[in-house]
């Protein structure tokens, strides 16, 4: 039976400052998900990259005295190498100002526009957030202010230009109809019901052109004085990164999208605009938009425009990146916006990953090594502990699961971190240190090791999708096959781990930290 496709994305990222730790949190919670998928068999393809056309780069650029090219350049790179440093899993990595198939895609899709009738050219006389890119009305305003950019008053500025429009009135009815039909298109829910809210007002034609005042951006086909508007644009990445306009073959294979994961500030362009430029289009519709939280810090959201940021590179630095993923999953519930702090952050460090999975390797090991020569033991006679130990691994299997695939992570961490609390909860029932003091005793000894080993092979899969360098470490000290490259069929079952098996201990895998210091 073919494998099952799974074509995943994140928003593409704004290239007109560095990268932070919101960043990291987006494409760690999508790269989680796109890792469990391959992990469960599917076929995936995990799309992320950089958004390049915007006007305000032009104009940083110029403000800096160098070339548009060399500022994009500088600031892309920067978010590869996030992607690359927290081991993010992706298939391709567009950019929308250099990949031209990307270009020659947004332009073909535009053309479908216009034969189908919806764009006209007129006047656009309103607000606009240099911040967002985005046209607004007053009622999107708080205190006259972009609320996605409070502190910055000079972001929303009155224009007016001639553009060329979208008919987005004209796709409305379809729209309630795809959120009445399909409740699952948005979640969360109240993501879902915030969309829905914006029907309230009814639908207005949309700006879909810049004129040319400034030269960044891809030309609008057949008309040289203006560009697409950069939105535009940038949604349009999500079909010209699989092959829309430029390989039909390769297209049909991924298209539909399963899940774009993007942050709730731009749910907007991607669960009213999108769906209608691409009915426009005639393209099939994305099976989901996941829409999550924010990362909170100091009572303000991450941002760059505000200075409330987190870098992302210290962070991971700090932490290890494994450890850094491991703490923005599971201190951050991707579902909706949460507080972080560098203190929440050192504290559950410590105890889950120091004195929890890290601790249950190494006193595992060590007895192993000291008790039975660095072999598994046999795992009977298993008594009343061991059971209970083999019953939280099946039940967090199964709860992991059904969290990881709604993208419930801390939720789908919670249930693996309660296989290593059942563990060390065993070790303090059955007190190896003491069997082994009686060699009568031995098989009970053996069958209590057995248990901790066993849990920590199921743990080195189920803990793949984010700490996907430390289980590989974990796996390799058990004699276990690489969890990158096991088939979750075969190894996803209690009682796998052969006796005999040669036990290697290691250095700590996550050694205590004494002071917070991330800033």
């Amino acid at each position: 039976m073919p494998a099952k496709k799974f074509f995943v994305t994140t928003a593409i990222d704004y290239v007109n400052g560095s990268p932070h730790l919101g960043h990291a949190y987006e494409k760690t919670g999508a790269d989680a998900l796109a890792r469990f998928h391959r992990q469960r068999g599917d076929d995936v393809f995990f799309l992320t990259g950089t958004d390049e056309n915007a006007t305000k780069n032009e104009q940083e650029a110029r403000a800096q005295g160098i070339p548009t090219r060399e500022f994009v350049d500088r600031n892309a790179a920067e978010f590869k190498r996030l992607c690359d440093e927290w081991n993010i899993s992706y298939d391709r990595f567009i950019r929308t100002s250099v990949d031209d198939d990307h270009k020659r895609g947004v332009q073909e899709f535009v053309r479908r526009w216009i034969a189908a009738g919806d764009v006209y050219a007129g006047t656009y006389e309103g607000l606009y957030c240099t911040r967002c890119e985005a046209f607004y009305e007053e009622a999107d305003l708080v205190g006259g202010r972009c609320r996605f950019h409070p502190d910055n008053p000079d972001a929303v500025q009155r224009v007016k230009e001639e553009n060329y429009f979208f008919r987005l009135s004209k796709y409305e009815a379809k729209l309630k109809r795809l959120f009445a039909e399909r409740p699952e298109f948005t979640v969360p829910e109240a993501r879902r019901n915030e969309v829905l809210g914006w029907f309230e007002r009814g639908l207005r034609d949309i700006s879909v052109s810049r004129g040319r005042s400034l030269e960044w951006g891809i030309p609008w086909p057949g008309e040289p004085r203006h560009t697409v508007y950069v939105w535009f644009d940038a949604l349009i990445n999500y079909v010209t990164g699989v092959g829309f306009g430029t390989d039909d073959d390769l297209f049909r294979k991924w298209w539909p999208c399963d899940v774009h994961v993007i942050g709730l500030d731009i749910s907007r362009f991607h669960c009213i605009y999108w769906p209608a430029m691409l009915l426009s289009a005639g393209i099939e519709l994305p099976r989901q938009v996941f829409v999550h939280g924010f990362l909170e810090n100091r009572g303000g959201r991450l941002s760059k425009s505000s200075g409330n940021v987190m870098d992302a590179f210290a962070f991971a630095g700090e932490y290890g990146v494994d450890g850094a993923r491991y703490l923005l999953l599971r201190e951050a519930p991707f579902e909706k916006s949460s507080p972080i702090s560098v203190e929440s952050f050192h504290d559950r460090f410590n105890a889950d990953l120091a004195n929890g999975l890290g601790n249950l390797v190494s006193r595992t090991t060590a007895m192993i090594e000291r008790y039975f020569a660095g072999r598994v033991p046999d795992a009977s006679p298993a008594g009343p502990s061991e059971g209970a130990v083999r019953e939280a691994a099946e039940r967090a299997l199964r709860h992991h699961d059904t969290a990881a695939a709604q993208l419930r992570f801390a939720d789908a961490l919670t249930a693996a971190f309660s296989l290593v609390d059942a563990a060390n909860k065993h070790y303090t029932r059955t007190q190896p240190w003491q069997l082994a003091r009686e060699p009568s005793r031995r098989g009970e000894l053996g069958a209590a090791l057995y248990a901790g080993c066993e849990a920590l092979r199921l743990l080195a899969y189920l803990l793949w999708p984010y700490l996907p360098t430390t289980v590989e470490r974990i796996a390799a000290q058990l004699g276990a096959p690489s969890p990158a490259a096991a088939r979750w069929d075969e190894v996803a079952t209690w009682g796998l781990l052969r006796a005999g098996t040669e036990v290697r201990p290691g250095p700590a895998l996550f050694p205590r930290l004494e002071a917070p210091k991330v800033a």
